[in-house]
C-alpha cells in the first residue's frame, strides 16, 4: 500500500511542521507532493511516481524552491520512503 496522507501528515507533525498543502494523484502513476512549513520556510517533498523520484525542496522565495535532495523511489519500500520523508524532516533548518 503507498504512503497515505494520513501517514505523511502525521511524520510531518510529529517532526514540528504545519501542514500547508498536500496533493494526491493516484491515477496519475501514484504521484503525490506535500508542502510544510517550519518557522517561516516551506519544504516540499514530492513523489514523482512515473520517473520514479523522491524530492526535497526548500522554497527560498516566494513559489521558488530551490532542490535540496533527490533520492530514486524505485528503490525503496513504501516504509522506507516515508522514513526518508521522516529524516529529512528532522534535518531541515
Amino acid at each position: 500500500m503507498p504512503i497515505s496522507q494520513c501517514e505523511l501528515h502525521g511524520i510531518a507533525v510529529q517532526c514540528g511542521f504545519k501542514i500547508v498543502q498536500f496533493s494526491d494523484h493516484p491515477d496519475f502513476f501514484s504521484s503525490w507532493s506535500i508542502t510544510v512549513n517550519k518557522g517561516g520556510h516551506n519544504y516540499l517533498i514530492e513523489h514523482e511516481g512515473r520517473d520514479g523520484w523522491l524530492i526535497f525542496y526548500r522554497e527560498n522565495t516566494p513559489a521558488k524552491f530551490e532542490e535540496l535532495d533527490k533520492k530514486f523511489s524505485h528503490a525503496m519500500s513504501d516504509h522506507e520512503k516515508a522514513n526518508q520523508c521522516e529524516a529529512w524532516l528532522l534535518a531541515a533548518k
